[in-house]
């Protein structure tokens, strides 16, 4: 693969403490052609939100070290992540956390039972083209 193709690839960072939920992310988006940065903690999250500057950002929200409210908290405060899509998938799922998490700026909430690895690749290319957050229903 040459640099300029990576380069073309959207860049995807997956902020899950769990490794093997972590790895199953990462398989599925790079087979759907997406570029995937990995962190295991919300301060490692924030770190490579903040350097590497990812087109569209998974964001768990039970995490050591700093949650993923916090995290979100602290991207949509700085000025260089406040405009990257944020797609909270967790194993919360309380209307009012979904809440908490759309108004802190998430564009989406989906618990992880509510889609499959092979969803994901589509439903990240609709929040980026500004098409919503609308994935097909699992059979």
């Amino acid at each position: 693969m040459t640099e300029r193709t990576k380069k073309n690839k959207p860049t995807v960072l997956v902020i899950e403490d769990e490794p093997a939920l972590s790895e199953i992310f990462t398989m599925a988006l790079e087979m759907d052609g997406f570029r995937v940065e990995r962190a295991f903690d919300g301060v490692e999250g924030l770190d490579k939100a903040i350097h590497l500057k990812p087109d569209i950002i998974i964001l768990d929200l039970l995490m050591p070290i700093k949650d993923g409210f916090d995290v979100l908290g602290d991207l949509k405060s700085n000025e260089g992540t406040v405009g990257i899509p944020v797609v909270i998938l967790s194993n919360l799922g309380q209307d009012f956390e979904r809440q908490r998490g759309l108004e802190m700026g998430a564009v989406c909430f989906y618990t992880k039972t509510d889609l499959d690895q092979g969803q994901l690749g589509s439903l990240l290319r609709s929040v980026m083209a500004g098409t919503g957050c609308n994935i097909a229903a699992r059979e």
